[in-house]
């Protein structure tokens, strides 16, 4: 396979055209095939090559002014990937770089080679990596993307044993382990309103709440993800589950359709049987299509939280409701920010039967009172304060005992 790929990389783009013609319809999210783009109405441009480092491996984001057919092979492993753009006069718009110096364990640069009848991304791998590519569709505020995902050799061995020794560690100490979603992340910009994204507030936010909850005795944190990385949806609970959390708590930044007119902080927990009214509803339609933006195949419902464990499901959601109410409860101390009730919706990302689950809307990201507390450290510090005093007070309403840490050599650590 090695051979064939570099004899591929030397052919001329038109020739790659020729002999992958009956091949060369878009690659849609997971692989499958979609209808070639209709022609684009002026010039194409190359306008974003950009990575994303996580400790899974690579994302790179190759992003187009109009929709392109990439001629290339959906998945494999190898030194090197090629994805060709067969497209005449195609053109890298203003700062967009030529080449990207990587140089990480999974990617060690890209570089775009520009011809008359089209441009060639010339992807070089680390040893042992191996290759995703998807294309993900124009929506809202997003152009074309042509995605690879290139993952580190050995990197999911290592996360399972990372969590595998937090699990361990919280065992030994008989501590509390809450889980802390920063939702978001990488090319999943979140909702964005006045200068601030949420991918970037919720993270900031989920930092200090990890640090005020690692302050209480027999309580530990961990964070689904450190930094700015795109996580699937599903992923992100699941590693919550692999470290035997006791908590989840997804932080997000809510957004109205009309800027300035939605306000306030709520909690939602999951409803297996749709939302509470439409804009509920809305709302859980926007943060479920973070995996498209991420380009990530749709997911097929979790079976474990359809078919099975029916008894432990609802205690878990009776769990989550109490944690839900408990959290606002203490939110709303902060008058400057109203409380909008508790809610429910069929959030992904709340879909494991392990532990109580909840979604926090902070508040409004697009309202300009509202994003200027979201940008402030003080509230994000306070926001994280109230969160974690209402995380100790559902454990004491839950009956739930805080032993204080025997040994915390292990650590919970972070993402």
């Amino acid at each position: 396979m090695s051979h064939w790929r570099r004899s591929f990389a030397a052919i001329p783009i038109a020739a790659l055209a020729l002999a992958m013609a009956m091949s060369a319809t878009a690659l849609a999210p997971g692989g499958a095939c979609a209808q070639t783009p209709a022609e684009p109405t002026g010039p194409v441009q190359l306008t974003g090559m950009r990575t994303w480092v996580s400790p899974a491996g690579t994302r790179l984001v190759l992003e187009f002014s109009a929709e392109v057919v990439p001629v290339a092979p959906d998945s494999g492993a190898g030194p090197q990937l090629v994805v060709a753009v067969p497209v005449p006069g195609i053109t890298a718009a203003d700062g967009v770089p030529a080449s990207l110096a990587v140089n990480d364990s999974a990617v060690t640069s890209v570089q775009a080679i520009y011809d008359a009848s089209g441009v060639r991304f010339w992807v070089k791998l680390a040893p042992g990596a191996t290759f995703k590519v998807v294309t993900v569709p124009p929506g809202d505020d997003q152009r074309f993307r042509i995605v690879v995902e290139v993952s580190r050799p050995g990197a999911q061995a290592a996360e399972d044993r990372r969590l595998a020794s937090i699990a361990a560690a919280k065992k030994k100490n008989r501590t509390r382990l809450v889980v802390i979603d920063a939702g978001h992340g990488g090319e999943d910009m979140g909702a964005r309103g006045y200068g601030a994204a949420e991918k970037n507030v919720t993270l900031s936010i989920a930092r200090q709440l990890a640090d005020a909850l690692n302050g209480i005795p027999g309580v530990k944190s961990m964070l689904t993800r450190d930094r700015d990385f795109f996580i699937p949806l599903h992923e992100r609970y699941k590693i919550a589950e692999k470290a035997h959390a006791d908590m989840f708590i997804s932080i997000h930044c809510n957004s109205s359709r009309r800027r300035g007119h939605g306000s306030g902080t709520e909690v939602y927990f999951l409803s297996l049987k749709g939302a509470s009214d439409q804009a509920d509803k809305d709302l859980a339609d926007v943060e479920n299509a973070a995996d498209l933006v991420g380009g990530v195949a749709p997911q097929a419902e979790d079976d474990m939280v359809n078919v099975l464990y029916e008894v432990r499901r609802s205690s878990m959601l009776e769990r989550s409701q109490l944690l839900a109410e408990t959290l606002l409860d203490h939110m709303a101390a902060d008058r400057r920010v109203d409380a909008r009730g508790i809610k429910q919706a069929g959030f992904a990302v709340l879909k494991s039967v392990e532990f109580p689950s909840v979604l926090v809307e902070t508040a409004f990201i697009n309202n300009p009172q509202e994003v200027k507390l979201l940008k402030d450290p003080g509230f994000q510090q306070r926001m994280a304060q109230q969160l974690a005093t209402g995380v100790k007070a559902y454990f004491a309403k839950a009956g739930v005992t805080l032993s204080p840490d025997s040994d915390d050599s292990a650590g919970s650590g972070s993402r």
